[in-house]
């Protein structure tokens, strides 16, 4: 059995962020949580997340400059955008910035499991 990952999980919305970081607890993971972007990079410089889950519209910044400053740390973390928009330009730049996958909420457990299985390699 592989050793659990550590997931950072970025998003405004506290509620979601409560149940996903419950939700994969379960499963195994080591799961830590921001609010808005400020706190990720924090978080980001502090743990070193094997996978980062962020949403690309937050209060205080896009969600790409959470993935540009991952991608100036490492060029192997695995990074999961979500979004509540269909916004095929926003798409596009945060997988320029470096984003392996684009999610389209609201996003079953199911399928947030299934991607964060195929981004760790796992």
């Amino acid at each position: 059995m592989p050793a659990p990952a550590k997931i950072l999980i970025v998003d405004d919305e506290r509620d979601l962020v409560d149940a996903y970081v419950r939700l994969l607890q379960r499963a195994g993971h080591n799961c830590i949580a921001a609010f808005d972007a400020n706190e990720a990079i924090q978080l980001i410089d502090a743990e070193s997340p094997d996978l980062v889950i962020t949403d690309l519209s937050l209060p205080d910044t896009s969600g790409i400059e959470i993935i540009r400053h991952i991608r100036a740390k490492s060029e192997t973390t695995p990074i999961i955008v979500m979004s509540g928009h269909n916004a095929p330009e926003l798409n596009n730049a945060a997988h320029a910035a470096g984003a392996n996958i684009s999610l389209l909420k609201p996003v079953s457990i199911a399928e947030l499991q299934r991607v964060i299985v195929e981004a760790l390699g796992r």
